[in-house]
């Protein structure tokens, strides 16, 4: 006959293997959902298993020699089909996170760019009296008078420990019935590109941190800002309290409407802050990666984001980059989740800078999304 503390002991022990068990079947965290070796899950709920969604139907060597290939291979080797064909033999295979592949990156930009320090002007990195060149044509400057210092923060907000989680929100269509709203809600920090519509919030989710904006959008869109400006604030009001970053000096014809997008927010009393991209940033990180083969006119706004959460950022998932009419799939898709309009033809490079993804992805800096969540 079992003595009362036995049937205690044994109540607890089923107690906990129940538990366990649940929490094995239940939960699942976000970073080891992508991991070979991992094989016991923690965090919310929402988030897949990827060798369940994405069964591994080739071996781990098969794997490597997809990655290598990959690696291997320039830009200037590889078209449209083999990008294709890359991206779905990567999805069958496990991912995971390379902390040294991601710190070599991250060494290399805060070398050459320092986003933490130069992502934006401050008053720190652009003081008083400071002769500022434009990005794209250095023998322009702009002076910093009181007006314009007046502006700028103080020091940069990115100087403390980096973020855990970030998601880098592109705006290609492959967003569209992706359902990954909820896994870039779960992230610490959101990086979202050229004032997009928040209109998908199980696709694209409903939170952002930093938005970016492109001055072309403020003139084609909200009439310079010279007149009505409450569609501007309306727009801008969707991202809560998001820093609202302009390439104030990359052009002298930016300057003007992205100083008016600042104080419309201030006259609006909005929580948002306007703060400017460093031309001296935009224009060293343009000319790292030209050193590695990115060849264009300009490089894109998701390029200059993804730069700067890789210097950031602990960990990055990138969502919504995707260059190419089909999917993955072969499903024609929108070239945003939006509208099918295309950029300037010449100007960027988005292939080239897919695959730059791709390898990274490869290396496991980071993380590339090209299916559903």
């Amino acid at each position: 006959m079992l003595r009362g503390w036995h049937l205690c002991l044994l109540s607890v022990l089923a107690f906990y293997c129940f538990y366990i068990n649940l929490q094995g079947t239940t939960t699942i965290h976000f970073w080891s959902r992508m991991a070979l070796a991992s094989r016991i899950y923690k965090g919310p709920s929402h988030l897949h298993d990827w060798r369940r969604t994405n069964p591994i139907n080739i071996s781990i060597s098969d794997c490597d020699n997809v990655k290598k290939n990959i690696l291997k291979k320039s830009l200037k080797l590889v078209d449209a089909n083999d990008v294709k064909k890359f991206v779905n033999e990567l999805r069958q295979c496990p991912w995971q996170y390379n902390e040294f592949e991601h710190n070599k990156l991250k060494l290399v930009l805060g070398s050459c760019c320092n986003a933490r320090h130069m992502l934006l002007v401050t008053q720190d990195n652009a003081p008083l009296g400071y002769k500022l060149k434009y990005e794209t044509n250095p023998s322009k400057i702009i002076t910093m008078t009181k007006k314009i210092h007046h502006m700028l923060p103080k020091i940069s907000p990115f100087l403390r420990k980096p973020f855990k989680t970030c998601a880098v929100v592109g705006n290609g269509g492959i967003l569209q019935n992706s359902f990954c709203g909820k896994e870039i809600d779960s992230m610490d920090f959101v990086f979202s590109l050229n004032l997009p519509p928040l209109n998908l919030a199980e696709d694209i989710g409903t939170k952002s941190h930093f938005v970016s904006a492109n001055p072309s959008i403020l003139i084609k869109k909200f009439g310079r800002l010279l007149e009505r400006r409450k569609p501007f604030i309306d727009n801008i009001k969707l991202y809560d309290s998001a820093m609202i970053v302009l390439p104030a000096f990359s052009y002298v014809h930016n300057t003007d409407v992205s100083f008016r997008a600042l104080y419309s927010v201030e006259d609006f009393s909005l929580e948002n802050k306007v703060a400017f991209f460093h031309p001296e940033y935009l224009r060293n990180l343009s000319s790292h990666w030209k050193e590695m083969g990115i060849k264009a006119n300009r490089l894109s706004s998701g390029l200059m984001l993804v730069s700067s959460a890789l210097e950031l950022c602990n960990k990055i998932q990138l969502y919504g980059f995707w260059p190419f009419p089909t999917d993955p799939d072969g499903n024609n898709i929108p070239h945003h989740y939006y509208d099918n309009i295309y950029p300037k033809p010449g100007f960027h490079s988005m292939p080239d800078e897919f695959y730059l993804y791709l390898k990274m992805h490869s290396k496991g800096a980071l993380f590339l999304q090209t299916g559903k969540c």
